[in-house]
């Protein structure tokens, strides 16, 4: 007698959830930002020891030349301990809410031997107030933002060239932070800044 059970090993698997898929994605980006740092100091050590040793430096291979542009958006990994919350979607595509403290962070290495100019991408600004207020930090100097119309766009002020190669440290100070429990009763009792979703760095 023939079985109609059906062969279970022939299912076609189910579709992977999109939370998993973009928890790939991130890990993938995140690999990849790993390996291009871990060159670039296996590369530093080995000319640090052929200096040491009185031999001829090498130059660095073309490859390894730091960008002039640096981007990332709030569906990459951006840890909390930098100020973000967990990525969210909306209308606009993704988002992550900062908070709880007022400053943001981002590393980057990049070829500081031009002028550089970042763009901020918003889905909100939180509060009203944080649309004139906010600034960027770059290694600690202040530069100013200037919102794009009425837009939820800003562009900083051209940040100056910088003698070295090593990592650049982008602050994002956000002033006003609220809460939405606070302010609207809400269930969501977390200190919100604004909702992120892309900061780019690019050739002035």
């Amino acid at each position: 007698m023939m079985d109609a059970t059906p062969d279970r090993s022939a299912a076609v698997p189910p579709a992977e959830p999109v939370e998993v898929a973009a928890l790939r994605a991130e890990l993938a980006e995140l690999r990849a930002r790993f390996d291009a740092f871990e060159r670039i100091i296996q590369l530093r050590d080995a000319m640090d020891r052929a200096a040491a040793a009185g031999a001829a430096v090498v130059p660095p291979a073309p490859a390894a030349a730091l960008p002039s542009d640096y981007e990332i958006a709030a569906d990459q990994l951006l840890p909390a301990q930098d100020g973000f919350y967990q990525l969210e979607w909306g209308p606009e595509g993704a988002f992550r809410w900062t908070g709880p403290g007022e400053d943001v962070h981002f590393e980057a290495w990049l070829d500081r031997s031009a002028p550089l100019r970042a763009t901020l991408t918003l889905f909100h600004f939180g509060t009203p107030a944080n649309a004139k207020d906010m600034t960027i930090l770059v290694d600690g100097i202040a530069v100013t933002l200037e919102r794009e119309g009425a837009g939820k766009v800003l562009h900083a002020a051209p940040i100056p060239p910088r003698d070295g190669d090593g990592p650049t440290l982008f602050t994002l100070h956000v002033p006003h932070v609220h809460s939405p429990a606070a302010a609207r009763g809400a269930a969501d009792r977390r200190r919100l800044g604004i909702a992120f979703q892309r900061l780019r760095i690019a050739r002035d």
